[in-house]
């Protein structure tokens, strides 16, 4: 069975914009999350995320440890 699990972070409180933390996360080989800023602008600097199946635990916790960094 595919599942998918989409979620949005909104990075408002960072003083960072999705595109920085997006290519901050490149930097690190990871693909960053949808910048939602310029479709929905009312939620700020917001991202969707979205793991499925294929992604671990280890996927989640090595993207979760790289958001904390750059951030």
């Amino acid at each position: 069975t595919t599942s998918f699990k989409e979620f949005v972070v909104n990075f408002s409180g960072t003083g960072k914009s999705v595109a920085e933390i997006n290519k901050a996360l490149e930097a690190k080989r990871i693909f960053g999350g949808i910048d939602l800023s310029r479709q929905y602008p009312k939620l700020g600097q917001s991202a969707l995320y979205c793991v499925t199946e294929v992604h671990s635990i280890d996927d989640i916790k090595t993207l979760a440890a790289a958001l904390k960094e750059v951030c």
